[in-house]
């Protein structure tokens, strides 16, 4: 961009007299890096269309106390650690970006972690679950102080999951061998030994986008598993439903928030029925509360009846909530912090999230921040779904 010498000479005037603020940008940016495209695009553009849900409706009220908000740096990492660190140094080094989301996944959330604590702008997480995430030395100890999280944390998951399948004595968990995965496969193993100490649990990992987990499922048959468990990312989990139904496996299948998606819908075809999963309770109760149902109109409005949606207008899919309601969440909780905040300074608006009390959230009814807790999600706040066929459709009914 050319710079005129009149305008130069102007700024160095500002600059120079005593008592003269420099004018802040007219527009509010704030920016994040996410899998906009590639095999697990699902998640990162579904957090983006989220994101542009939430500043169109902010915009169309009048902004942040007249100043409008915009989107000013959207990167596409496709899910790689490396990318999405590089993805944040160029949004970092846009001392513009007030505010931030994090990246659509564990693993880029996990590599840009350190990176936004030391710059110390906020950052609000709408997917990843691994619990270091928020809490890098322990659930006993103090969070990122900016970092926040909407997500489904694999510590309230587990609890969720294990209460589901604490009914069968055998149980068979495969995970992708991610911080997800990994950390996912060990809570739920706690929880379920812990509900019932007799339990055997065996658990087998697989790489993401491995072409087939017969050798893992052949394992998990020969342990005598009455059930199933999958923690991984949709496309995966297809995979493994497919290798499933060669191997003649009749036994009780579970997916965790991640895996149940429109990947694994169109990959497993019918094999999908019977699937049950933990993931958020707010679009499968009825009535869905007020801002759950406000955000699926909006969401039906400007996109409609597509993928991430589903084809059934009056039962959206829950992985709409998963994907575009916690962006749309993310968003609008920077919105609320600056705006009561009064400021774009960091620190005012990481006081200002410290302070959130029952923000009413799309997938989250109610969310609330403290100092000590930087996590929203409660264990009320999930649900438990069975996939089922009606016609051509796939549907989910929410089960408890």
């Amino acid at each position: 961009m050319k710079i005129s010498r009149r305008t130069l000479g102007l700024s160095a005037t500002a600059l120079s007299l005593p008592g003269l603020v420099q004018a802040q940008p007219a527009t509010i940016k704030l920016g994040f890096t996410a899998a906009l495209t590639g095999p697990f695009n699902e998640f990162g553009e579904g957090i983006n269309r989220g994101a542009q849900i939430a500043v169109e409706e902010c915009n169309k009220a009048g902004g942040i106390n007249g100043r409008m908000v915009a989107l000013a740096e959207v990167l596409d990492d496709q899910l790689v650690p490396d990318r999405a660190v590089q993805n944040l140094r160029r949004i970092l080094d846009n001392r513009e970006i007030v505010g931030l989301m994090c990246p659509s996944g564990s693993g880029p959330t996990l590599a840009i972690a350190d990176m936004i604590q030391a710059d110390g702008r906020p950052i609000i997480n709408p997917q990843a679950q691994t619990p270091t995430i928020v809490y890098p030395n322990g659930l006993d100890k103090p969070p990122r102080p900016n970092l926040f999280s909407v997500s489904i944390s694999n510590t309230v998951e587990s609890e969720k999951l294990a209460a589901a399948m604490s009914q069968y004595s055998r149980v068979g968990i495969v995970h992708e061998s991610t911080g997800y995965g990994v950390t996912g496969a060990e809570l739920v193993r706690q929880e379920l030994v812990k509900r019932k100490p007799g339990m055997r649990v065996s658990v087998e990992s697989y790489n993401q986008r491995a072409q087939d987990m017969t050798a893992q499922l052949v394992r998990v048959q020969r342990a005598n598993a009455e059930a199933m468990l999958v923690i991984g990312l949709g496309a995966d989990f297809a995979v493994i439903r497919r290798n499933m139904s060669r191997l003649n496996m009749n036994l009780a299948l579970f997916g965790a928030a991640g895996a149940v998606t429109m990947p694994y819908i169109e990959g497993a075809g019918d094999l999908v029925a019977g699937t049950r999963a933990v993931n958020h309770a707010a679009f499968g109760r009825r009535p869905m509360h007020a801002a759950a149902a406000k955000f699926v109109d909006l969401y039906r409005a400007k996109f409609g009846t597509d993928r991430w949606y589903g084809q059934d207008a009056a039962n959206p899919l829950i992985s709409l909530a998963a994907t575009v309601g916690s962006g749309y969440d993310c968003i609008n909780l920077l919105i609320d912090a600056i705006r009561r905040a009064g400021s774009t300074n960091a620190a005012e608006i990481v006081r200002a999230l410290d302070q959130t009390r029952d923000f009413a959230g799309a997938t989250i009814e109610k969310i609330s921040f403290t100092p000590q807790n930087h996590v929203a999600l409660k264990l009320e706040d999930l649900g438990t779904y069975e996939m089922l066929k009606r016609g051509d459709r796939v549907v989910l009914e929410l089960r408890d």
